[in-house]
């Protein structure tokens, strides 16, 4: 009879429906010392040690052979090579780390077929399960009698592995000198069972909570048109239910299903990556370029050049640069770019720069730190639904839960949350909470804690909030609207007497909630002549006043006060009145002042004072 060996593993391909990552062991550091131990014995302590199984021809060790490592913390990879000498090569599939020899003296041209029928444990024909030799020259999905075929090279001993979802995945040697025919009959995946039996697995099994609750799309990477366009339901179906970690140096691909992987595409780690029009990888550590479209499983750590569209599935650390669309179902460390669209599913730490929209929505606190530095830059939109974010600089709109930093707008900033900086645009500004300075036509704010609003209109809505009514030296009466934080506000203003002004000035004011206050106003006027004789606009006053306040009741304030003023008329009028004028007001209340200025078309400097009331 020929000798089969069966080896059954414990992996999670699928666990109540969600997609887990193959843990890498090969990566994992371990702290191991033996003396005098039987190879079998080792590689059983490094098992327990690491929370995986071995997998491996028997004929390929010598497991009474005594073997030593000094105690010492290092890589799975470069534990086993020490111990093996450099003999085998290494794949981890699931939970298992299978050890391929290096020297393969027996291979040849001989071609051979493979087939059989895969079963339950009652016998029953399991459909879309999946057969893959472990080298990669051929993985099969049955049909729905169970019945697969794999067309095999060459006389060395070869791995087969058999997996379904739900299923106790299995490992089979065989070569081409025994049986052509292996039927294989997997056994129900008892999560409890493996959780008791390996404990370092069983954390392995737990999701990894990539923070996706995206208000801007739900979609998983198989729901998304470009992958659906140029990846074979087969890849997909292959890449998503096989658990494998596999790394290559580089991998060429004309389109997903023609290239050096071939239907296992999903499931290599490439350092480099050449798709002539598009590719689609388990992960990138190092360079991927394509002419069209780069589509990853997993994760991209390096720099991603697509002439059209990259399409992420988790993470991106580097940089990603698409001539179209950005896609990533992860978050993002590093700079994104695009011509029209980014989109990040997860959080930014880093840039994303695009030439109409970017967009990044992370909402699970647990997965967010608020350490380190991003950033977002488009010609149209920007959509940000994390924690914070620094910088946010957009054509038309930004949308932001927090901002500390800058959020720049040609038209509309809204902030969700608190605003720590610079909230600037072209035509309105709203946060919920300030500290710091909007700047826009229209500034709108819940509270402001600390700063100020400049802006034509400033709505406050539990913040510092005044009418004023008063008259001066130069204005009969003066009607002022006061609205800001505790001390720091902003007005606007309109005066009426011979000549009309208008207003803008920002202030400051010790506590109005006491019985006596102070305040200082800086304003800049436009001042218009009210005389049909000359042109419309007269000049520009500024104006420095001082108010003493004294609270009568809770609502009303009487206020008076001293005032510095500068009048610089319009050089340019087309008439202007004689000198005669200003000989007609008293310089303590009237026209004086302005008349001399309007009459000689000379700047004027005085003193004057105000009295008002305040409600």
């Amino acid at each position: 009879m020929n000798r089969i060996s069966y080896i059954t593993i414990l992996i999670a391909c699928i666990f109540l429906n969600l997609k887990i990552q193959a843990q890498n062991f090969l990566e994992k550091e371990i702290l191991v010392e033996v003396k005098n131990q039987s190879t079998e014995s080792t590689m059983f302590i490094l098992e327990k040690l690491g929370g995986f199984n071995f997998s491996y021809d028997a004929m390929l060790l010598d497991p009474t052979k005594m073997v030593s490592i000094e105690g010492k913390r290092a890589s799975l990879e470069e534990i086993l090579d020490e111990l093996f000498q450099g003999r085998f090569t290494y794949k981890v599939i699931g939970s298992h780390v299978i050890l391929q020899a290096k020297n393969k003296d027996g291979l040849s041209n001989t071609m051979w077929i493979l087939s059989g029928i895969i079963t339950d444990s009652d016998g029953n024909p399991l459909e879309n399960a999946i057969v893959y030799e472990v080298n990669r020259q051929a993985s099969f999905i049955t049909n729905p009698d169970g019945k697969y075929i794999l067309r095999l090279e060459g006389d060395q001993t070869l791995g087969i592995n058999f997996s379904c979802k739900g299923y106790q995945d299995t490992i089979a040697y065989v070569s081409a000198d025994q049986s052509k025919k292996l039927n294989v009959a997997l056994y129900p995946w008892e999560a409890e069972s493996i959780f008791k039996e390996h404990p370092t697995f069983s954390q392995s099994l737990r999701p990894r909570h990539k923070a996706i609750n995206w208000a801007y799309t739900e979609k998983e990477l198989k729901d998304l048109g470009m992958v659906n366009l140029m990846i074979p339901e087969k890849s997909l179906y292959v890449s998503n239910n096989l658990n494998v970690q596999e790394v290559r140096f580089a991998q060429v691909s004309f389109i997903p299903s023609w290239g050096t992987n071939r239907l296992t595409n999903g499931l290599v780690t490439n350092k480099f990556s050449l798709n002539i029009i598009a590719g689609y990888s388990a992960n990138i550590d190092g360079v991927e370029i394509g002419a069209v479209a780069n589509i990853i499983r997993q994760e991209m750590n390096g720099i991603q050049i697509g002439g059209a569209v990259n399409v992420v599935g988790e993470d991106v650390n580097g940089v990603q640069v698409a001539g179209a669309i950005n896609t990533n179902l992860g978050s993002i460390n590093g700079v994104q770019v695009a011509g029209a669209i980014n989109r990040v599913k997860g959080d930014i730490k880093g840039l994303q720069i695009s030439g109409a929209v970017n967009t990044a929505a992370v909402k699970s606190a647990d997965s967010l730190s608020l350490k380190g530095w991003n950033g977002q830059v488009s010609g149209g939109i920007n959509l940000h639904g994390g924690e914070r974010i620094n910088l946010q600089v957009a054509g038309a709109y930004n949308q932001a839960n927090s901002v500390d930093g800058i959020q720049v707008s040609g038209a509309i900033n809204y902030v969700k949350g608190t605003t720590n900086g610079l909230q600037l645009s072209g035509l309105y500004n709203r946060t919920y909470k300030l500290r710091g300075i909007q700047v826009g036509l229209i500034n709108h704010a819940d509270t402001i804690e600390n700063g100020f609003p400049i802006g034509l209109v400033n709505i406050i809505r539990n913040g510092y909030r005044k009418w004023e009514f008063s008259t001066d030296e130069t204005f009969y009466i003066n009607t002022t609207y006061k609205t800001g934080g505790k001390n720091l506000y902003s007005f606007l203003k309109v005066g009426a007497g011979k000549y009309l002004n208008a207003a803008y000035g920002i202030g400051y004011t010790t506590n109005p909630d006491r019985k006596f206050s102070v305040n200082l106003d800086l304003s800049g006027s436009a001042l218009f002549n009210m005389d049909s004789d000359y042109d419309v606009f007269a000049g520009d006053i500024f104006r420095a006043q001082l108010g003493f306040n004294f609270k009568i009741s809770n609502q009303m304030v009487i206020t008076t006060g001293p005032s510095y003023n500068f009048c610089s008329p319009d050089k340019e009028q087309k008439k202007v009145a004689n000198n005669s004028l200003s000989s007609k007001n008293s310089p303590y209340f009237g026209n004086y002042y302005l008349d001399k200025a309007v009459s000689t078309l000379k700047n004027q400097f005085w003193f004057g004072w105000q009295l008002g009331i305040r409600f």
